[in-house]
């Protein structure tokens, strides 16, 4: 053997040495990685306040669990060892179970909450587990982690109980508002039949709630006999005049349903009164009378409570018209031009120390094919349109303005269309009330 085969021999002895010892060494760093590895599991899942399991992906074994997971189970470490995760589903729940598994293996992981566990003395526990596929030990595995539910679950069970009761009293509310919005339409005259006393016109109303602080009032009234009223028209016996109301009472829903049934009876009580000749007296006896009506306990903090008004007797022969208006005025259009008859800056009120002053009585002479309206403030107040803000007087002024080449039905149609398509998805905010009457 020659010295160069010696020396090259020497050689690859030396290099298969090199190697040798470079593999156990980098085998040595894996096993200390691993070990490394399962340390950082083991004081992860030690320290978690949920119960935690660690499950190989192949055969649900578990292959380490936390103390928190003995203290839900009631197992030892070393009988999780001995344990796979299927046992400690039901055993009705196991292909369920194995699905799971398969489930997060495809996903990666998942949160489920429909398979609960049973404990070593049998007691099953509705949980709510979040598992991740992971390594450990060099291999792929399934992380659990598993929070009990119990009081999670009897709290949302005592909630929807309590929901249901909630539910059942609403409905009991809703159907009491509901028979009082049918005593209130009794108490009312129908919209349709003010056609008999005007047939060209219309009464748009449209309640915020099921019951409503707004509300319409109109009679025929017949003059007995001969009447001149101070700053009124002279009437002969025999006249015939409508007279017609557009009231918004104090709130809306059901507080304002009651103030418009005192309203109606009030307006009612007008009619029958001798000493009431004029439109402004009209208000002045309900004024007075509502502070009477309201605050009869003397114990009880007095009432504040009101309403707005505009108030008219119409002369559709004569073509005259009285008005007064408690903060609601009234427009009158003829043609192009449109006429609004202001109203006194006081509303009609149950307060006793209100400084009421004695309504104004205005009058107008009509031509034919004049249009009269009254209203109420919740048209004007409605929100909505591109930004979102109020209609306003002066959009309704000209919006009725652009109706005066229909007749009053196809008016009633467009004004509900025109409100409509302003408030587009915003909620209603108060009650909508517009009496339209041609002459």
């Amino acid at each position: 053997m020659t010295a160069l085969t010696i020396y090259i021999l020497a050689g690859i002895i030396v290099l298969l040495l090199i190697l040798a010892i470079y593999f156990f060494g980098m085998a040595g760093k894996k096993q200390e990685t691993v070990k490394k590895e399962l340390s950082n599991y083991k004081s992860i899942i030690d320290q978690a306040n949920d119960s935690m399991f660690v499950i190989d992906i192949a055969d649900g074994k578990i292959l380490q669990a936390n103390p928190s997971a003995a203290k839900l189970l009631g197992y030892t470490e070393q009988e999780f060892s001995k344990l796979s995760l299927f046992q400690l589903h039901p055993k009705e729940d196991l292909n369920k179970s194995s699905g799971r598994v398969a489930d997060v293996w495809e996903k990666g992981g998942l949160i489920y909450k429909d398979l609960p566990f049973v404990t070593k003395s049998g007691t099953l526990i509705p949980v709510e587990c979040s598992a991740k596929v992971a390594p450990f030990g060099g291999r792929p595995a399934i992380v659990i982690y598993a929070r009990d539910i119990t009081e999670r679950l009897r709290l949302e069970n005592e909630i929807r109980e309590q929901n249901k009761i909630i539910e059942e009293k609403n409905k009991d509310i809703t159907d009491s508002i509901e028979y009082s919005k049918r005593i209130q339409r009794s108490v009312f005259k129908e919209q349709e039949k003010i056609k008999d006393l005007a047939p060209e016109s219309f009464i748009f109303f449209k309640p915020c709630e099921i019951v409503s602080g707004d509300f319409y009032w109109y009679t025929d009234f017949a003059i007995k006999s001969d009447l001149h009223a101070p700053n009124g028209y002279h009437y002969t016996a025999g006249t015939h005049l409508l007279v017609v109301a557009a009231a918004d009472c104090t709130g809306h829903g059901v507080p304002g349903a009651f103030m418009s049934i005192i309203g109606n009876t009030l307006l009612n009580q007008t009619i029958n009164n001798p000493e009431v000749n004029s439109a402004a007296m009209a208000l002045d006896f309900i004024d007075h009378e509502l502070k009477n009506s309201l605050n009869k306990n003397k114990e009880e903090t007095p009432l504040r409570d009101g309403m707005d008004i505009a108030l008219c007797c119409i002369d559709m022969k004569g073509l005259r018209l009285e008005y007064a208006g408690a903060n609601n005025p009234i427009y009158i259009i003829r043609g192009e031009e449109l006429f609004e008859l202001k109203s006194d800056k006081q509303a009609i009120t149950a307060a006793i120390d209100s400084n009421t002053q004695p309504f104004t009585n205005n009058l107008f002479e009509l031509k034919k094919n004049d249009c009269v309206y009254l209203f109420t403030d919740g048209f004007a107040d409605q929100f909505g349109g591109p930004k979102g803000k109020k209609f306003m007087y002066k959009q309704i002024k000209d919006t009725l303005i652009s109706l005066q080449n229909k007749n009053m039905e196809e008016q009633k149609e467009a004004l509900f269309n025109t409100f409509e398509n302003w408030r587009g998805n915003l909620p209603q905010v108060d009650d909508v009330l517009i009496i339209g009457i041609k002459i």
